[in-house]
């Protein structure tokens, strides 16, 4: 799934973007102040991707908060792959 942080008055350019990428998920809007989501995601700015396994607890979190260490669409897909080989029931490494 994903979430927009967009402004009331241009989150229609995210869901112009999300067409053009023919996103085939759920896509939401998020419509609380930045402060709050930035307090509540522990994010500074977008974007930032959640991965969680599938116990639903979250695995990992990406984002571009440290300049020197940015995260890479192959970080994200490396550990969603490593989360798929695990057990549906749980187990780790």
């Amino acid at each position: 799934m994903s979430v927009s942080v967009d402004r009331k008055e241009t989150k229609g350019k995210a869901l112009t973007f999300l067409t053009a990428q023919n996103a085939a998920f759920p896509n939401f809007w998020l419509d609380e102040d930045w402060e709050a989501w930035q307090k509540k995601l522990l994010v500074l700015a977008p974007p930032a991707v959640f991965v969680f396994d599938r116990q639903g607890r979250r695995a990992a979190r990406f984002n571009n908060d440290d300049p020197d260490k940015p995260y890479t669409h192959n970080d994200v897909e490396g550990l969603v792959r490593k989360l798929l080989r695990q057990p549906a029931g749980g187990g780790g490494d």
